[in-house]
């Protein structure tokens, strides 16, 4: 009889220990081992998140199957946490690699890649046009075509016309391979095409990051019908062969004296550093495909946030039409007769980069960022950090943060003018580009698109909702990646000038 007490003591303890939270963690859901916390709830994602931030307060966790994530809802905290090095890792998921074993490009790399390819994107961005005309002009050119599609559909009610994403395409298509397509162009719908797949797609990469154990146990074609892994892989094989004909273009027409984009700047850069021992890939065709995923990342950061941002926009101006009335005035003072804008009207429209900050800051539209991973064994705001812990910011409740925002569920954007009437940029409670070592490369770019778009589109339109309706802006929190908008019809009308 003592033998089978002394066995089921020991079973109780060996369950408490697998089961308990280790010591100094943060607080929050623990739940089961392999699945972690599972809610039984019908509300989203993000609704639970913000629900743990009022029970648990500034940082808390929530274990996710196998991976452990540690939720920020301070802006200081996730400052601290992004401004030191062992934060600047990313999560090894497969959902941000692209199934690949060492992740490529930007957004996934880490170390010398990413140091490396940090260093050299940001030096192109200066290089390339940054305030420059090449760049101005080509985002000019592609607002106009926009312009001419809004006025085509004047006065009728209408969702944001498909011409938006091919605008900001073709900025990035300037930028990277000196090329702008036609939204008629076969090429460049199959490249959208692409985009959108892959953003439906990768989805399902998560149960494979979050569960990993399930393809110990599922048959391996079963785990790889689950997780949509063949779709995938021809998915990125076609995004490959479609990076790797420009790439053999530019090799072609290549002129080391005068480099004409993105590609021609970084085969150079190849040349160059052949014999570097610190060459961040061996062998060329490696560092080929790593220039591949660089594109890859270019196009996908810098074309959903400025698409999903510009719509925004679009509905906070119809939904609130005495600042929009205020932003066109602003507009027709400092570019009379039609004038296009440039960069060098930027500090004399105050008003129009204050409505832009207030709809990033409202929109919050990446609600938890990019993820960091804890390289090793730290702690962060009084608790121990696992390595392997994946952090996250939750923006949505820093950007509605009363500690840093007055009256936050407002849509002001007086607060972001100081009493003279000047742009002023808060220095805590904003990160829709991110915060710390690893934030955004292309923010300036970001930020000159979204300039020069808003002031051409209400420089010729003013915008409204169908007679009879309201703007819904209620954020549609299907998606993992994003805050989007809600569909709604909009009625352009041409402005008198």
């Amino acid at each position: 009889m003592l033998v089978e007490v002394l066995l089921f003591a020991v079973l109780v303890f060996l369950l408490w220990k697998t089961f308990r939270k280790p010591p100094g963690l943060p607080p929050g859901r623990w739940g089961l081992p392999l699945v972690g916390y599972i809610p039984w709830t019908s509300k989203n994602f993000e609704e639970q998140v913000i629900d743990l931030h009022q029970q648990y307060g500034d940082i808390f966790l929530w274990r996710m199957g196998t991976q452990l994530m540690v939720f920020l809802n301070n802006y200081k905290l996730m400052k601290e946490a992004c401004s030191r090095s062992e934060f600047t890792v990313r999560p090894d998921w497969d959902i941000m690699k692209f199934l690949e074993e060492t992740p490529k490009g930007i957004a996934s790399s880490n170390g010398v890649l990413w140091h490396n390819n940090r260093r050299f994107t940001l030096r192109q961005l200066r290089d390339l046009g940054m305030g420059k005309s090449s760049l101005v002009e080509a985002v000019q050119h592609q607002c106009l075509k926009l312009r001419e599609t809004l006025a085509e559909g004047a006065g009728t009610p209408a969702m944001i016309p498909h011409q938006l994403h091919v605008t900001v395409l073709n900025v990035i298509w300037h930028m990277v391979a000196s090329k702008q397509f036609d939204a008629e162009d076969k090429r460049l719908q199959e490249f959208v095409k692409l985009m959108s797949e892959s953003t439906l797609l990768s989805n399902r990469m998560a149960i494979k990051d979050f569960m990993p154990w399930l393809q110990n146990i599922i048959p391996d074609f079963l785990f790889k019908r689950l997780i949509k892994y063949y779709e995938l892989m021809d998915l990125k094989e076609k995004f490959l062969r479609y990076f790797a004909e420009e790439i053999k273009e530019h090799k072609a027409t290549l002129d080391p004296d005068n480099p004409r984009d993105l590609i021609d700047s970084y085969l150079l850069e190849m040349e160059a550093k052949k014999d570097d021992p610190d060459t961040t890939c061996s062998g060329k065709s490696a560092r080929e495909q790593d220039l591949m995923f660089l594109m890859l990342d270019m196009f996908f950061a810098g074309s959903e946030t400025t698409v999903n941002t510009f719509t925004w926009l679009c509905c906070y101006l119809a939904a609130h039409p005495q600042v929009q009335r205020k932003l066109q005035a602003e507009i027709d003072e400092v570019l009379p007769g039609g004038a296009l804008p440039t960069l060098a009207e930027k500090p004399k429209m105050p008003y129009t980069e204050a409505v832009i900050n207030e709809v990033m800051r409202a929109c919050a539209l990446v609600n938890f960022g990019l993820q960091h991973m804890a390289a090793n064994n730290t702690q962060l705001g009084g608790y121990t950090i696992p390595k392997g812990a994946v952090v996250s910011a939750n923006v949505t409740s820093i950007h509605y943060d009363s500690r840093f925002w007055d009256r936050p569920r407002e849509f002001r954007p007086e607060r972001w003018l100081d009493e003279n009437g000047k742009f002023f940029m808060p220095k805590d409670g904003f990160l829709p580009f991110g915060v710390g070592k690893r934030v955004c490369v292309g923010e300036s770019m970001a930020r000159m698109e979204m300039f020069i778009l808003t002031a051409m589109v209400f420089q010729c339109f003013t915008i409204a909702p169908p007679p009879g309706k309201s703007v819904n802006l209620t954020p549609d929190l299907s998606g993992l990646f994003f805050r989007k908008a809600m569909p709604n019809e909009f009625v352009f009308t041409v402005r008198e000038q």
